[in-house]
């Protein structure tokens, strides 16, 4: 297989960005991030940040907000300019960036490029709430009067994931920034340049200096020091379920606010009743869309009794013609994963599966020309999983899909539903009443209805019990970013009003 890599100059260099100055990391320390489709090439070398460098833009962001630079907090009208730019800016280096994202991640280029795009969607919608922190005001039958405001939680720290890292820093970034906030991130450093090239192009607009920082390194320094530091009032994660535990329980130390957006184990009911081609065509992208390595991957498919020969026979001669390979080809539909600790976890699942459970189609690493410097395993699918097994209920984040049969409605609700993870789901079936009613009884933050992956940015984001806390997107995105204040106004002229009583005598 042949690349396409030529069209960016490699290595990629990826450096630090603290009070609106790129830098390099102190002491010169940097680190190298290989092209997952060919280890034998570095696809970045990235500046690996220390403690002082993180500190540094942690002071940069709080003494920016501190100090209302450029009355940030309140004037609407540069942030909104600020975020529309950043989405023009985007759609202007859409090819640059989709290129970074696919060399980094391994995602292909069909799929990067869509995924830059929703990233300058999500600016461009978040510039136009910017002005919208509507807040309330009532008076009370006494003449009192009650101000509700909305205000910005101040300090956000944001550790974002590597499988869609333009996306999710923009869904972080974008409602931060919108009501007022100011932003350190730390990017994953297997992308650490998909996270630099964004950050670097908002750093063209009028943005002032230190509301929005960068700094990139091991979660273990730069994430622990974000976590911990009192000077940060807010983190948002998003990453595994076990690293968002102990974020949560490093943050409930000094009550500091967080969201988290974590694993997820979807299921994907298919009643017999539905169109077989289309939820098939549907299933297949969302179980390998990115090599699954996502965190709403349908990969749950619980299909009923009377279609599940036809379903199955649809999903496996489908997955059969997914072309694995060079992800900066636009014949690609699915590349490799994301390092060899991920190839290894996979296989490790697969292993299990072929001892335990039917083996349909794939299980293998592919080799030969193009493949063997590369992560690449093939679509797999298992069929009769017992949902109790771990193939049904840990996160693999790999092409490998599990496959139980349902008797009724009831029985399909209760398998959806049997899990630690309630982040997305999908329903099919030709009968709306139903579906709807399934839909409303599943237990997740998103289930759709005849359709798998649709993340409008008009809607939401997010899970119920392990999948997290919090809601990306929309306008109830802007919530995680916000306080609300009550102003009270007295209208009586009385110190102290009963019933509550005077502690002096007149």
């Amino acid at each position: 297989m042949s690349s396409d890599n030529n069209r960016l100059q490699l290595p990629l260099t990826s450096d630090l960005i603290i009070n609106g100055e790129e830098g390099k990391a102190t002491g010169g320390q940097v680190f190298n991030r290989e092209n997952p489709a060919d280890t034998r090439q570095v696809a970045t070398v990235a500046a690996q940040g220390s403690v002082e460098d993180v500190r540094a833009a942690i002071d940069a962001a709080r003494d920016a907000f501190d100090q209302n630079v450029e009355n940030w907090i309140y004037n609407y009208k540069l942030r909104e300019q600020v975020l529309f730019r950043t989405a023009q800016l985007i759609r202007e280096n859409a090819d640059r960036l989709s290129r970074v994202v696919s060399l980094e991640v391994g995602m292909p280029m069909r799929q990067a490029v869509p995924h830059v795009a929703a990233a300058a969607d999500i600016f461009e919608f978040y510039a136009g709430l910017a002005g919208k922190l509507y807040g309330e005001s009532f008076t009370l039958p006494n003449g009192s009067m009650i101000n509700l405001v909305k205000e910005p939680i101040g300090v956000v720290g944001m550790i974002t994931p590597w499988n869609f890292p333009l996306t999710q820093t923009a869904r972080k970034v974008a409602p931060a920034l919108a009501v007022g906030c100011t932003v350190v991130v730390k990017p994953a450093s297997y992308t650490p340049a998909a996270s630099y090239e964004l950050v670097k192009l908002m750093h063209q607009t009028a943005i002032p200096a230190g509301v929005l920082n960068l700094v990139s390194g091991p979660g273990s320094v730069i994430g622990a020091e974000i976590v911990t530091s009192s000077k940060v009032d807010k983190i948002s994660f998003t990453g595994e379920t076990l690293t968002g535990k102990g974020i949560a329980a490093q943050a409930a130390k000094e009550v500091k606010r967080i969201s988290l957006e974590l694993g997820g184990k979807a299921p994907y009911v298919v009643f017999d009743d539905a169109d077989v081609d289309a939820a098939s065509r549907a299933a297949i992208f969302g179980m390998f869309r990115n090599a699954g390595q996502a965190c709403g991957a349908t990969t749950r498919l619980l299909v009923q009794e009377g279609i599940h020969d036809r379903f199955l026979s649809s999903v496996v001669d489908l997955a059969r013609k997914i072309e694995v390979g060079d992800p900066s080809q636009q014949s690609t539909d699915m590349g490799p994963l994301i390092s060899s600790t991920q190839e290894r976890v996979v296989q490790e699942y697969i292993k299990f599966g072929q001892d335990a459970f039917e083996l349909v189609t794939g299980g293998n690493k592919l080799h030969g020309d193009g493949y063997d410097h590369g992560y690449y395993v093939e679509p797999t699918i298992f069929d009769h999983v017992d949902n109790s097994s771990k193939l049904s209920q840990e996160e693999i984040f790999g092409p490998v899909v599990a496959v139980t049969t349902f008797k009724d409605e009831e029985e399909a609700i209760h398998l959806a539903n049997d899990t630690d993870f309630g982040l997305v789901a999908g329903v099919w079936s030709a009968d709306y009443p139903r579906a709807m009613r399934v839909a409303r009884r599943i237990r997740a933050g998103t289930v759709w209805i005849w359709d798998n992956y649709a993340q409008p940015v008009e809607g939401i984001w997010g899970g119920y019990k392990q999948s997290g806390i919090g809601r990306e997107l929309g306008y109830h995105g802007l919530d995680d970013f916000i306080e609300i204040k009550q102003i009270f106004t007295d209208g009586t002229g009385l110190a102290m009003k009963p019933p509550y009583g005077q502690v002096i005598k007149d």
